[in-house]
């Protein structure tokens, strides 16, 4: 994959500084996960031929990306495992159960926001002159006849 440089992460994107030697690690697994967000749509497209706002922004997704992964800490779902339950003395916690939670702890908020208005997301079947026949005009509509 490779789509997004310490350049424009630093200079463009402006984040949380991450060091050179996590920058890579970091990115591979940010790019990983946009293009899961993104249902693989990227890694079936050209990148360097989608219209210059979609690129940037996917580059600035990335760049959300690597920064929530770097301020949490990991970059794996091992990584972001949580407490369910713990006991000391006669104090007891218990979490809620809660479902998909490793999934949505995987992804910034703000990187779907920034994938948002590129249509990258887009899971559905794309349909060309829904409900039209020749005959009848739109939805069984009567065309003049």
């Amino acid at each position: 994959m490779k789509w997004i440089s310490q350049d424009f992460y630093d200079n463009q994107y402006g984040g949380t500084p991450i060091q050179s030697d996590k920058f890579n690690m970091i990115a591979n697994a940010a790019e990983r996960t946009i293009d899961q967000i993104t249902h693989f749509n990227l890694s079936k497209l050209d990148f360097s031929t989608l219209p210059a706002f979609i690129q940037n922004q996917v580059l600035m997704a990335i760049s959300a990306q690597m920064e929530y992964f770097y301020e949490i800490g990991s970059h794996t779902e091992a990584g972001m495992q949580t407490v369910q339950s713990a006991s000391i003395g006669g104090f007891h916690y218990q979490n809620a159960p809660m479902v998909n939670t490793t999934t949505n702890l995987m992804r910034s908020d703000v990187a779907i926001n920034y994938l948002a208005p590129t249509g990258l997301m887009y899971a559905g079947v794309e349909v060309k002159n829904p409900g039209f026949d020749s005959r009848y005009g739109y939805f069984g509509g009567w065309i003049n006849d």
